[in-house]
């Protein structure tokens, strides 16, 4: 049950980080007015955790394969547990942005370790289930994370929105300290593959970057991302400033895309394993669902760009984050079946610096798109084109989904 008890872990992270992730979309309208931000200034803020955590992509893979999740991730949610709660000391832009970007540096490993604590501890046929609940964590933050920011909004003042998630983020880390497995399972990769790697050197990261494969899931995860965070960033603004609903009606119908979210993680992690189960190849059944998937939340953002009545773009939007989540599983299960043994973390490092240079452009291109026209239409079709974009790398670039031959390294 341990591996269970890891899942249950990493799906708690994902919870916690993505809790404080939509709380400065939350709270965007109140600084606007009380600071006189523009939309373009609230752009880049909104974009500022992102900066760090992209770059930090780059070199937090190899840490993690170095020292295990364990040691990682405890520190890590210290460090982002302290720079929610000092956020509210911040009263210019400048600082809101460094204050966001000390929170995005902090929980740089989430990927690279919950790809890691996979790897180690779950078998082929059951990773798709695993990511799939561990991003359904994430999904339930983002979900019930706009009625609680909005209920401390009111009650509290915006503050303790930081107050309460940065806090939330110090317990986490004392409870990963204290109840991750410190004993590592066998990397089920590595056991099945022990008399073929016996013999070879470690895998430099940078070797990676020499493969079809690397730049296949990259660049998909760059388009399917751009989508996934114009959710993060801005939809509550959208709901507030494009169908003017109150604070509390955007609090509530802010989470309804992240809702239907959940079903798409469990739904998509299922049956990727399920299929997998039933004899078909992971290289059908992992870029099958992330190729339908991307195709038809590209789709329904489109649409829904061109509807006027508020209850059917929140319908559309919420379909298309259902369409969206369905393909997160398959596509961040991908890495731990392509890498070869001790370089896991640090391909899913290289996959997600990519993917998340959308999450730096996709608030920045918003703000500029609707600070010019007034209007979200144009960001719209901006984030349907880029889920196809992603769609198509995954397709016609990726190649088979199996591990790289680490000869070729």
């Amino acid at each position: 049950m341990k591996k269970w008890l890891v899942v249950g872990l990493v799906g708690g992270m994902a919870f916690v980080t993505d809790l404080v992730r939509i709380a400065m979309g939350i709270v965007a309208p109140t600084l606007m007015e009380l600071y006189d931000i523009s939309f373009e200034t609230m752009g880049f803020i909104l974009s500022g955790w992102s900066w760090a955590y992209t770059g930090s992509l780059l070199f937090i893979g190899p840490i993690v394969d170095r020292f295990g999740p364990w040691l990682v991730v405890g520190m890590g949610a210290g460090f982002w547990g302290m720079a929610t709660l000092a956020l509210p000391l911040a009263s210019t832009a400048p600082m809101f942005f460094v204050m966001r970007a000390l929170f995005g540096l902090g929980h740089s490993m989430r990927i690279p370790a919950q790809a890691a604590c996979i790897s180690r501890w779950m078998d082929a046929d059951q990773r798709a289930t695993a990511v799939g609940l561990c991003f359904f964590g994430g999904q339930v933050g983002l979900a019930i994370g706009p009625t609680l920011a909005v209920g401390l909004i009111s009650g509290l003042g915006w503050e303790w929105v930081f107050y309460a998630f940065g806090g939330l983020s110090l317990v986490f880390s004392l409870v990963w300290f204290s109840l991750y497995p410190r004993e590592e399972a066998q990397d089920p990769v590595a056991s099945s593959s022990a008399e073929q790697v016996s013999d070879e050197v470690k895998i430099p990261w940078s070797a990676l970057l020499g493969y079809r494969a690397t730049w296949g899931i990259a660049l998909g995860q760059m388009g399917y991302l751009y989508s996934y965070f114009f959710f993060v960033s801005w939809f509550p603004t959208y709901l507030f400033m494009e169908h003017n609903m109150t604070g509390m009606e955007t609090g509530i119908f802010a989470g309804s895309p992240f809702l239907l979210g959940t079903v798409g993680v469990l739904g998509g992690g299922w049956l990727g394993d399920y299929l997998i189960r039933r004899g078909v190849s992971r290289t059908a059944s992992r870029k099958g669902i992330i190729v339908t998937g991307l195709t038809g939340a590209m789709i329904l953002v489109v649409t829904a760009a061109f509807v006027t009545q508020t209850w059917l773009a929140v319908l559309l939007l919420s379909l298309s984050m259902l369409s969206l989540r369905m393909t997160t599983a398959s596509a961040n299960a991908i890495p731990i079946d392509l890498a070869p043994p001790g370089v896991v973390a640090s391909l899913a490092s290289l996959q997600n610096f990519a993917g998340n240079i959308s999450s730096v452009l996709a608030p920045i291109v918003t703000g500029f798109i609707v600070g010019s026209t007034g209007s979200f239409f144009f960001a719209l079709l901006v984030a349907g084109g880029m889920a196809l974009m992603g769609a198509c790398s995954y397709l016609f670039l990726l190649g088979p989904v199996e591990t790289l031959p680490t000869r070729k390294l």
